[in-house]
């Protein structure tokens, strides 16, 4: 992670460049991804502010950039502060991200068809068959249809032509291993 460390019309001592770059860097263990963060000082020249020291930290992760500032009477107290509010943005990032990962799943599988969500089981022990038969009128399809058909549906399948009847016929395997048949009516 690089840290940046400067002051906008102020100079920055190294003991609080330090202390800034010691209490930032714990904000890495909370989030990976983290690439940069750019910390600026700057101080209010107006007697009638009472927080007058101000840190602005930018932090730079893959996807998103955050950021978060605080005002102090110290410049130290202010590294505090805004170390706290920038800690509660990234796990808020991370926890989104996090649960939207592990959410993923149960959203993909709610959203097929209702046939497509039966668990896929282990053959029996006798083998696959064909154990769904259909005689449906159909209108003639070209195989780069019926290829996109059954992809749509997610099954494996095999197009052939009938050397007896010279009609296209398709076999697809069944999440549980058996066959069925698709014959057009005669």
């Amino acid at each position: 992670m690089q840290m940046t460390v400067s002051g906008k019309n102020v100079d920055v001592p190294e003991r609080l460049k330090s202390h800034a770059k010691s209490k930032l860097s714990k904000v890495e263990r909370f989030d990976d991804r983290i690439i940069a963060l750019d910390v600026v000082f700057s101080e209010e020249r107006n007697p009638r502010v009472a927080d007058a020291h101000r840190v602005e930290v930018t932090c730079t992760t893959k996807a998103h950039v955050i950021r978060a500032e605080a005002a102090a009477a110290e410049p130290a107290a202010a590294v505090d502060k805004v170390v706290d509010r920038l800690e509660r943005q990234v796990k808020k990032l991370k926890g989104r991200r996090v649960t939207r990962n592990k959410h993923a799943d149960t959203r993909a599988a709610a959203a097929l068809p209702e046939a497509a969500q039966i668990p896929i089981e282990a053959p029996d022990e006798r083998g696959p068959q064909i154990v769904r038969f259909k005689r449906v009128s159909m209108k003639p399809m070209t195989a780069e249809e019926a290829v996109m058909v059954m992809d749509l549906m997610g099954y494996d399948f095999y197009l052939f032509t009938n050397i007896e009847t010279d009609d296209s016929s398709v076999v697809y395997r069944r999440r549980n291993g058996d066959f069925g048949l698709i014959e057009p009516e005669a």
